[in-house]
């Protein structure tokens, strides 16, 4: 009987878990010696609704990790400003890294992402992003094909010039910083 009674003991140790809250947008943790269930309910705006939300299951030794590591490495979204609207950016591609991980990550080619919305701007205009970044270079596509054309920015300034051309077009930034480096896409529809 005393043995069954140690067992008993044993086993509630081992499997019953200490739960956690975050305030991370309401992430729960659920963590005992063998096992850990993250329950995501994280701000994150790669997410549909803006959170990452589902169930995690991690079993010795992972479930003495810190719930970071379990965070995808990927980089903030890009948004640019124009008559105070804000539009979010398309991640073509990107290599980062984080504290426990890094990613390098390839999608489509500007050309073949699916916008969700086109930015319509006048051309010579002053488009604003309001984060300090560190743009390498700005590309512009026409429907077919990269064009030669230099689009002017100014990361000081922290904008970008609207091109002076008229119709649609697709503006690509290159973005490097300490933790990677990445690729933003944004459909314009340039007029007078």
């Amino acid at each position: 009987m005393k043995k069954i009674i140690i067992l008993i003991v044993i086993l509630i140790i081992l499997l019953f878990p200490m739960k956690l809250q975050y305030k991370d947008g309401g992430t729960i943790e659920y963590r005992s010696l063998v096992y850990k269930i993250i329950k995501w309910h994280r701000l994150d705006n790669y997410y549909d609704g803006g959170y990452k939300t589902g169930t995690e299951i991690y079993f010795f030794p992972n479930n003495f990790k810190p719930i970071d590591y379990f965070v995808e490495a990927k980089p903030p979204r890009f948004s640019l400003i124009y008559n105070d609207e804000i539009y979010l950016s398309k991640v073509l591609s990107y290599c980062w890294s984080n504290e426990y991980n890094s990613v390098c990550a390839d999608t489509l080619g500007p050309l073949d992402i699916n916008y969700d919305k086109v930015i319509e701007v006048k051309k010579n205009d002053i488009i604003h992003y309001g984060i300090y970044l560190n743009i390498m270079n700005i590309e512009l596509y026409n429907e077919k094909e990269k064009l030669d054309y230099r689009v002017e920015f100014s990361n000081e300034e922290e904008v970008i010039k609207v091109p002076d051309l008229e119709g649609i077009y697709i503006m690509t930034l290159y973005y490097k910083c300490s933790e990677g480096s990445v690729s933003y896409s944004f459909k314009l529809q340039i007029g007078e």
